[in-house]
Parts: C-alpha cells; sequence; structure tokens
C-alpha cells in the first residue's frame, strides 16, 4: 500500500506581503482553517476523538518561509508554507489541503496558497527553493534558527540565587539547556555543538528576535508563553539529519523552526 504523503508545500501570494517576523498569526490563521475544513481532524487539531491531546507531536507542524531566491514579493516577506506531519496525511486530510486557498484576518492581509506538491520529506531536501527544495526539510549536520526558539520552562536556581548546574555545567532550563532536551525528546542525536546567534537575515538585513510576533492570540486575548523571549541557535550535530526541525513554544505554528545552513 502507497506510504501517505507527510509534506504539503504551498507558494504564498498577497497584493500586501506578509513579513516573516509575523508568521505565528499566519499560520494560526491557517491552523484555525484546517481545523475548520476537515471538520477536526485529529492530524490539525492535535486531540483524538475525546479532546486528550496527542502525544508524540504527530499532528501537524504549519512552518513559514521567506525565501530571498524567490522573485515574489520583497525580500523578507513570506513566500511558502510548508505543513508537515509525521503521521502522514489522510485521503480526507490531503483533500482538505487542496482545498487550503484563501487565509484573511484582523492582523493579516488577504493571503492566497497554491499548493505546489504533496509529498514526503525526502522529496524536497536541499536549500534551493527555485529548484523545488525546501530549506526547512534539507539533510544537514548544520542547522541555524530561523524563528525565535522560545523556551516553555524557566532556568533553575538555588534559594540563594545561585544558578544549578548540569553535568555539562549549563544552568538546568536555561534556553541551551531547553533547547538540547527538545532536541532528545524530538528524536534527534546530541549535538556536537550550541552557539547562540542574536539574529536571522531576512533581505540581506539582520531581523532581530525581539521584532518577531511570539504571542499567540486567541478570542482577541494574547496567549502568552512561559518566556516572552525569543533566542536562536546555530547546532552543529556529527553526522547530517534530517529536518523539519521545530522546538518549543508554539513549534507547531513554525516558532523555533530550523534551517539547514547553506554555508556547509
Amino acid at each position: 500500500m502507497a506510504e501517505n504523503p507527510s509534506v504539503a508545500r504551498f507558494l504564498v501570494s498577497s497584493d500586501q506581503p506578509l513579513k516573516l517576523t509575523m508568521a505565528l498569526p499566519l499560520a494560526e490563521l491557517i491552523h484555525q482553517a484546517l481545523v475548520k475544513l476537515s471538520n477536526g481532524s485529529c492530524v490539525f487539531t492535535g486531540c483524538d476523538n475525546s479532546h486528550i491531546p496527542l502525544k508524540g507531536h504527530k499532528h501537524a507542524y504549519i512552518l513559514c518561509e521567506s525565501n530571498q531566491s524567490q522573485e515574489n514579493g520583497s525580500p523578507g516577506d513570506i513566500t511558502h508554507v510548508t505543513i508537515f506531519s509525521s503521521s502522514g496525511f489522510s485521503s480526507h486530510d490531503q483533500n482538505v489541503l487542496q482545498n487550503l486557498k484563501h487565509i484573511y484576518g484582523a492582523n493579516v492581509p488577504d493571503i492566497q496558497l497554491s499548493l505546489m506538491r504533496l509529498g514526503h520529506p525526502r522529496d524536497f531536501v536541499g536549500t534551493d527553493p527555485d529548484s523545488g527544495q525546501c530549506p526547512l526539510l534539507a539533510k544537514s549536520r548544520t542547522w541555524i534558527s530561523r524563528m525565535p526558539f522560545v523556551p516553555v520552562r524557566h532556568p533553575k536556581v538555588t534559594r540563594a540565587g545561585v544558578p544549578k548546574l548540569d553535568g555539562r555545567g549549563l544552568q538546568i532550563d536555561s534556553p541551551e539547556h531547553e533547547l538540547r532536551r527538545l532536541l532528545r525528546l524530538d528524536g534527534f542525536p546530541e549535538p556536537s555543538a550550541v552557539e547562540s546567534v542574536p539574529c536571522t537575515s531576512l533581505g540581506g538585513h539582520n531581523a532581530y528576535w525581539a521584532s518577531f510576533q511570539i504571542l499567540r492570540e486567541k478570542n482577541n486575548e494574547p496567549k502568552r508563553a512561559v518566556r516572552r523571549v525569543g533566542y536562536g541557535f546555530r547546532i552543529q550535530f556529527s553526522e547530517p539529519v534530517q529536518g523539519p526541525m521545530a522546538l518549543g513554544y508554539a513549534a507547531h505554528l513554525g516558532m523555533g523552526s530550523f534551517v539547514a545552513d547553506e554555508d556547509e
């Protein structure tokens, strides 16, 4: 029996292009549209029929891209949206994805989505979007933050205010410690090196993590992360690993996503 596709990749167009710094509210609207169009399919809701959250991060990730090599829009605009689920998309879910065409909301202009292809991560390996490749789905030893990583835990300290350290000398539940913990939980190997990066490049200009929208909105009320500060990292592995890689708060909406380092 044929394997169900696990990736849907869309081309984004709009009369008022949206910057990658506003990817979170767009991903939130896409999520809401998928839930509605699918009549509550668990791969899009993230819950089973009893409304119990699914385990194992098998429901869909909605990952926005800004690919500078594309001619549509200005540098830094969202050019693609990639939707991924490790459990695959059923025939019903595939029909839903094919009908996902128009997104709009209070803080997001009218966005047109054109489904380019359904497939698997192996079909999109590489960092050249003009060739149909997706930097989020590449295979690489080095990965670098594209969207800010927002930890879900507070760094641990003693009652005297002294940082609690692990065997490596990292403060427990500090951003790097949390990053490494979540990598393990997602099945990635132990990194050989992790270094902090202050920003990503959008159209040749530095976009610092503080410039990104990192709060979700629900019923017009912000749903705040435990920590409202975003961080970035360059992660080195001893062997190439396959994307996608998205970690931390709102990871299923693209926060904490990484791309393969093109300089490798």
